[in-house]
């Protein structure tokens, strides 16, 4: 029996290549993630809404020796490829960089890549997702009720609780 083309299970997703820990926040976000392969290393591709673009990479010459996604370093720039005005580097922690003091740090790349997607109008995690992926990621009314345990008390009055009937078995 011949597989009908058209009919073919879609593509499973394309290897994350050890970058999850970028690509999952840039799709909390709404934006479509690639990973492909530069000069010497792998570079996370961000489609933005406005057609330009995130390049987010470790430095790619000379090639560097790290766990795959840890690299000691990132260049983070936004392309367009119709409109060559729109070329900006956003994130550069490379020795020699503005951000050199943050090294390889992922939390310092993120955040200065969430308040340029704030700048430019990209909206934030759950808001972008579909209603499914929100549901998902709300918390659970077990997780509600624990944080509200947790929150101080608006007074410092108690309800008094009725007291309980007494018990008309025996024993008890």
């Amino acid at each position: 029996m011949h597989a009908d083309p058209q009919h073919v299970a879609a593509d499973p997703p394309e290897p994350e290549h050890g970058y999850e820990h970028l690509t999952a926040p840039l799709r909390l976000r709404g934006l479509t993630c690639t990973i492909e392969y530069g000069l010497s290393d792998y570079i996370v591709h961000a489609q933005l809404p406005d057609g330009s673009a995130l390049l987010i990479s470790p430095p790619q010459e000379p090639p560097t020796e790290h766990p795959p996604g840890h690299p000691e370093s990132w260049l983070v720039t936004r392309t367009h490829p119709d409109n060559s005005a729109i070329h900006e580097v956003l994130y550069d922690s490379e020795p020699d960089g503005p951000q050199a003091r943050n090294g390889g740090s992922v939390p310092s790349l993120l955040a200065a890549v969430d308040a340029r997607l704030d700048q430019l109008g990209v909206p934030q995690g759950a808001d972008a997702a579909s209603p499914r992926v929100r549901a998902a990621l709300a918390p659970s009314p077990t997780a509600q009720r624990a944080v509200a345990a947790r929150l101080p008390a608006a007074s410092t009055a108690r309800p008094t609780l009725p007291s309980a009937p007494p018990s008309s078995a025996p024993g008890r």
